[in-house]
């Protein structure tokens, strides 16, 4: 749990592709920021295009969801998050979140995090702090397992 036992939600969309110039129309068009993916010597040059985020994200997820299929239930869920974040954004101010309201956010990031769970182990609902976190985590169990 962080220092103020209560985490915080929001909504972020990442594009990969290999062709910077798609990635450069989706900024144009969506704001937002394009970044070099890290690669090895061998690997081909990839990008990163990255959304606004939270409610800011919603244009964009709006207008791309009726040519989803594969991806059309990220999506949803990720609209429905902004909706919650939306809705105690603008209707508490500096109050605290209501525990149903926050438990809502939890839901929505959870069912997020299955649905992007790559890989063939079992997906585990476990906290990651950060990509840095993860990248730490993971690194650490692979030299473990040398």
């Amino acid at each position: 749990m962080p220092a103020r036992a209560k985490y915080s939600y929001s909504v972020t969309v990442v594009v990969a592709n290999r062709d910077r110039a798609v990635l450069a129309w989706f900024k144009d068009l969506w704001g937002g920021w394009v970044v070099s993916v890290p690669g090895t010597e061998r690997s081909r040059e990839a990008w990163n295009w990255r959304s606004p985020t939270g409610c800011s994200s919603e244009p964009f997820l709006v207008g791309i969801r009726p040519w989803l299929k594969i991806k059309a239930p990220q999506c949803d869920n990720a609209l429905a998050m902004i909706a919650v974040l939306r809705r105690s954004r603008y209707t508490l101010g500096r109050k605290s979140l209501p525990s149903e309201w926050a438990s809502l956010q939890e839901q929505h990031y959870w069912i997020q995090r299955e649905m992007n769970h790559r890989g063939t182990a079992p997906f585990v609902a476990e906290a990651m702090h950060s990509p840095r976190a993860i990248s730490r985590s993971r690194r650490a169990a692979k030299l473990m397992s040398c």
